[in-house]
């Protein structure tokens, strides 16, 4: 075997490789890999990932994942095993590309298996933690990989820890019957580390292939379990096939006599996101002769509409005119093709003295952008005869166009079915909440908004939390069973106030019922500079909890404060946010956030989130554990025809019903309000500003 390894690591530097074509396939656990292996490729980025796998009668593993980045993938996941306690094993999985293949070196990537390692100390608890470094390397339809692995990746143990060096933990034995075998100190320790490897063939049949891989996973802590387990042999083999692109199935034998079977479903936001018809771009045709051939500026805002563009209002003054758009946050089109859209509509109707255009974009009341073009660039544009960059460097980028000529108020009605389900229980594979969200938003003044939400709850078995085991005497959210069991609730009713004082700073005053579980009054921040990358936000709380049968009143004992300050880092482009946040939480407890946002066009919405806090003093925090973490997946839809709500949606995979970690949901946030509108989607778009 050690000659096969042998073999494989020369391959990997002695030959050049062709890489192109070849899209990764899912492993038992629902990450990128072989069968039980890991390797270094990745998803396309945005892909989301769901799926069951059966091995024999050893594991169930039940998993939802994401390629939150192009580097970054990360897996929720619950496996089932034969066990006397009965109970399941919630695990965090992630892998980081350290190396993109390149012509003559191979994909590098790190990772590890129940990452976090939170959760009850039970024996055997570390049973799948792991560790593990892998390379990839591709021979036209040919993908070969070589690790070394910790931990479970590296029962087997061929080598000696090569980590040794720093320090003791690292030359002890690292058994999966101690709690300490998982977590962050635990990872990459143990005295002992072992190789695996494998490869995977891409059949001609498109879609199909084969693979092939050892594994040094010996089933330590099955053995612990069980004397006469046997793990069989290392050897695994077993294909993949995908027969349309939402779908993958897997099969195989493994350990020579368990069988496998997986049933995985794939979204890929760049493909299946946008498959809403595109319509043709307005045209631009020669300036009115005379001042009344042209359009006034009520009628330019009414066709702007009927183009199904956002736009509030219009004002033509002298040599200018200006549109305002108000997606309310929406972002469902790149920004900059809107900005376009709306330049054209200008170009074309205003008066023939106006040479400058102005496109107010912003959202809720509050500007985000204002970006005046030349109208001659325009019309040059719109004739083939120029191009976006080209209008870029006479364009001129502001904050805002000063007050718009008056604002019409404006109805919005949004259903989102949403579907939440929990991975993170010790004592069910799946817990899982099913509701529908009916809002209705009214913005009768810039920079007002009213809104109420209907929430009606159509299925839930939240009484599997493990939450449930010891009632907590001050639930924060524990108690979510009985607000769930009611048909219908009030989801949120509250009134804001948003402003901008200065050109950085926006301001947002709340109060009312935020959320299903608490409401009262809120207050909030934003510094935000216009070509910044980064952000920064402050948000204060004084709220109280609604008692689940009677969702109108505000218990008044009890009354709590939160908090968080918030820093922004986006992206090229702002389609990635990162977040963190430090602060107070609903329990009372202190910790920190960290959160990464994706947007893709459509509209779809991709985030991901952990948060540790030191846990509630009186509240649940030992079932569970300290930590709150999930991923959260928002498709837009539209009903068609004459329906006029707009459409939206919603699934999470989340920690449900805990007590540690929990934020005040808070429906209008000042970020999330702006980010759609701001000058890093108008830049990061610019190149499509005439499609």
């Amino acid at each position: 075997m050690n000659r096969v390894f042998l073999v494989l690591a020369l391959s990997f530097a002695a030959l050049p490789a062709r890489t192109e074509g070849l899209e990764a396939t899912l492993s038992d656990w629902g990450t990128v890999g072989l069968l039980q292996t890991p390797t270094a490729r990745g998803l396309p980025d945005g892909t989301v990932t769901a799926g069951l796998t059966a091995l024999g009668g050893l594991h169930r593993h039940l998993f939802a994942g994401a390629q939150l980045l192009p580097s970054l993938e990360v897996t929720l996941r619950d496996s089932t095993y034969p066990s006397w306690h009965g109970l399941s094993e919630p695990g965090v999985d992630a892998k980081l590309r350290l190396l993109r293949e390149g012509p003559w070196w191979p994909a590098l990537a790190v990772g590890g298996r129940d990452v976090t390692g939170s959760g009850l100390d039970l024996p055997g608890k570390g049973r799948f933690a792991g560790e593990y470094l892998v390379a990839s390397r591709r021979w036209w339809d040919v993908d070969l990989s070589l690790g070394i692995g910790w931990g479970g990746l590296g029962d087997h143990g061929h080598v000696r820890n090569p980590l040794r060096f720093l320090g003791g933990r690292f030359k002890r034995d690292r058994d999966p019957a101690d709690a300490s075998s998982r977590g962050p100190e635990a990872w990459f320790t143990g005295d002992r580390a072992a190789l695996f490897g494998g490869v995977e063939w891409h059949t001609p049949l498109d879609g199909l292939s084969v693979k092939l891989e050892y594994s040094a996973d010996s089933f330590r802590a099955q053995q612990q379990d069980d004397p006469n387990f046997r793990p069989g042999l290392p050897l695994n083999a077993g294909l993949a096939y995908r027969p349309w692109n939402w779908l993958e199935l897997g099969a195989g034998i493994e350990q020579g006599s368990r069988a496998m079977l997986r049933l995985a479903a794939r979204f890929d936001p760049r493909e299946d996101g946008n498959t809403a018809p595109r319509t043709p771009p307005p045209t631009v045709g020669a300036r009115p002769a005379a001042l009344d051939a042209a359009l006034p500026a009520p009628d330019i805002a009414a066709l702007a509409r009927l183009h199904r563009l956002p736009a509030r209002t219009a004002l033509v003054d002298g040599d200018r005119a200006a549109l305002w758009l108000d997606p309310a946050g929406a972002g469902t089109a790149p920004l900059a093709r809107e900005v376009g859209r709306a330049a054209r509509l200008l170009a074309d109707g205003a008066p023939p003295e106006v040479e400058w255009l102005t496109i107010v974009t912003g959202a809720a009341g509050l500007d985000g952008t204002a970006v005046t073009l030349s109208r001659r660039a325009v019309e040059q544009a719109a004739g083939k005869r120029g191009s976006p960059e080209e209008i870029w460097r006479t364009a001129q980028v502001e904050r805002s166009a000063g007050p718009p000529p008056g604002w019409p108020a404006r109805l919005a009605l949004t259903v989102t079915p949403t579907l939440e389900a929990s991975l993170f229980e010790q004592s069910a594979p799946l817990v899982q909440r099913t509701y529908g969200d009916t809002v209705l938003t009214a913005e009768p003044l810039r920079g007002l908004v009213l809104s109420g939400g209907l929430r009606v709850n159509v299925s839930h078995n939240l009484h599997l939390l493990d939450t449930n085991a010891i009632p907590a005497a001050d639930p924060v959210r524990s108690d979510l069973p009985r607000y769930a069991d009611r048909i219908a609730a009030v989801e949120r009713l509250y009134a804001a106030w948003l402003a901008t004082p200065s050109e950085s700073w926006s301001t947002r005053l709340s109060v009312g019922h935020f959320e299903e579980m608490f409401g009262g009054g809120s207050a909030e921040a934003l510094y935000r500079p216009l070509t910044a990358r980064w952000a920064f936000g402050l948000d204060l709380n004084r709220v109280w909890k609604h008692p689940p049968d009677d969702v109108l009143r505000l218990a008044p004992e009890s009354g709590r404060n939160t908090g968080h300050a918030s820093l922004y880092w986006e992206g090229p482009g702002a389609a990635t946010t990162g977040v963190l946040r430090l602060g107070r939480y609903l329990g009372g407890d202190w910790g920190g956030t960290v959160e990464g946002m994706r947007a893709f066009d459509g509209g779809i919405r991709l985030s991901a989130q952990v948060t540790w806090t030191e846990g509630p003093e009186g509240e649940q925090s030992r079932y569970g554990g300290r930590l709150e973490q999930g991923i959260a997946l928002t498709v837009p839809f539209g009903p068609g025809g004459s329906w006029p709500p707009d459409g939206r949606l919603a699934t999470a995979v989340r920690t449900l019903g805990r007590d540690a970690g929990q934020r005040l949901r808070q429906p209008l946030p000042l970020y999330d309000a702006s980010v759609a509108a701001g000058y890093g989607r108008l830049a990061g778009s610019w190149p499509r500003l005439m499609e």
